[in-house]
């Protein structure tokens, strides 16, 4: 159960303070945060869909695909048999002009990852691989919030800032630009996090993920430095995977070499 608590200083040194705020910078860069994005009824609605559907194992969190699920092994999608539930669609239609237009995407492209993070859980920085996702991705919070880290690639821009921002419950974050393809976006693997001051101890937290297929082709985003598709950014195989004697590997990706994952 999520709640406030104040605990030793030795816990929460060096922990940065998350921001409620998208600051003028992030803004610029692509970043929005649609607060109430889903109903307290429709939260709960989606949870229990959630639950009833079937999960993969496989990471070291659990997850379902919809549409298409993004192959770990090789960077890219492949199709999955399970379709995005009606639920799913209309929620992403609803969120469609603040991340894709009006016009955006095409039919059939929708793709939906869903993640569990339980206290404890997290998700090395990375950006989601180009050559697999088009421009513009949406993550829904669901249950409990929690801190997001961001940092412009560091191939992109040495010694960028990192921004931590809040993202509360029924909310919508949106990356797109520069945001989605040059920003590293992770969770830090902790138990709480620093909000308003306070130390905020974390839920259970479902992430509807929505991302479109890119068109095809190469690559055409305008951040070579930052792409693993088809400019100069190094294509390693994220480490996500559990190893075969059950044990997780070590997740995500190098965030000293900035890996796209």
């Amino acid at each position: 159960m999520t709640g406030l608590q104040t605990p030793p200083q030795d816990i929460i040194r060096g922990v940065r303070p998350a921001q409620r705020a998208v600051n003028a910078t992030l803004q610029s860069d692509g970043v929005r945060l649609v607060l109430d994005a889903v109903s307290e009824d429709e939260e709960t609605d989606l949870l229990a869909l959630v639950d009833e559907g079937r999960w993969d194992r496989s990471l070291s969190r659990r997850v379902q695909h919809y549409g298409h699920r993004f192959a770990y092994s090789t960077k890219t999608c492949v199709p999955v048999a399970e379709p995005p539930p009606p639920a799913f669609i209309r929620l992403a239609e609803r969120i469609r002009p603040v991340c894709w237009g009006a016009d955006g995407g095409r039919d059939g492209d929708l793709q939906c990852t869903v993640n569990e993070y339980l206290p404890g859980q997290g998700i090395s920085p990375h950006i989601d691989a180009h050559g697999a996702f088009g421009d513009g991705l949406v993550a829904v919070t669901l249950g409990a919030g929690c801190a997001i880290r961001l940092q412009r690639n560091r191939r992109h821009e040495a010694g960028a800032p990192i921004h931590t921002l809040w993202l509360p419950p029924r909310s919508a974050l949106v990356l797109s630009g520069a945001a989605r393809y040059v920003y590293t976006h992770g969770i830090v693997s902790r138990k709480g996090d620093l909000v308003d001051g306070e130390w905020r101890l974390r839920g259970r937290r479902v992430s509807l993920t929505f991302r479109r297929l890119p068109p095809p082709g190469p690559c055409a985003c305008s951040f070579p430095e930052s792409c693993d598709a088809s400019g100069t950014a190094p294509k390693l195989l994220p480490t996500r995977l559990r190893g075969s004697a059950g044990g997780a590997e070590p997740r995500g990706c190098d965030a000293k070499k900035t890996v796209c994952a």
